[in-house]
């Protein structure tokens, strides 16, 4: 018995379950990867929707309402519908630490906005406060979607 060709036939079989595996694992690590990216950029197109929705909802309260108690209850509930606050606590639980900072800021920049009808009942579309507070919540949701694209 040839002794030679055993033990060739034995590290072929070897090497070729090893590459098999290897591709395998690799397969398995690329579409992992690939589902992991899916997953963060659904996450981060509901959570720059909801901001988006919220501050659209506070400009056009700001238009039409001009009962102060009115304005700033009407405000809180655009708030609540726009499930902002869902959306962050999505990103707080699955974005990364860079993403969390800035998705955190946007968010209370959006709040202070949206506070700010209550502080300043006699608030417009042309008043200092409202362009600063505009200007800052979209600065940082500039900031913002710039870190998401890093991190896709």
């Amino acid at each position: 018995m040839n002794w030679g060709t055993q033990i060739s036939t034995v590290i072929g079989a070897m090497l070729g379950i090893g590459a098999t595996l290897l591709a395998d694992r690799v397969r398995y690590r690329r579409e992992q990867a690939s589902r992991v990216q899916d997953v963060r950029r659904d996450l981060y197109t509901r959570y720059l929707t909801a901001l988006t929705e919220s501050s659209s909802s506070l400009r056009l309260i700001i238009l039409r309402e001009t009962d102060p108690k009115v304005r700033y209850q009407a405000a809180l509930d655009a708030f609540r519908d726009s499930s902002v606050l869902t959306r962050r606590y999505e990103m707080n639980l699955q974005a990364p630490p860079a993403v969390k900072e800035k998705s955190d800021r946007a968010y209370r920049l959006l709040r202070q906005w949206r506070d700010l009808l209550d502080t300043k009942p006699d608030l417009s579309l042309t008043s200092a406060e409202y362009i600063e507070a505009l200007d800052q919540f979209h600065e940082a949701r500039k900031d913002l979607q710039a870190v998401m694209r890093e991190n896709l």
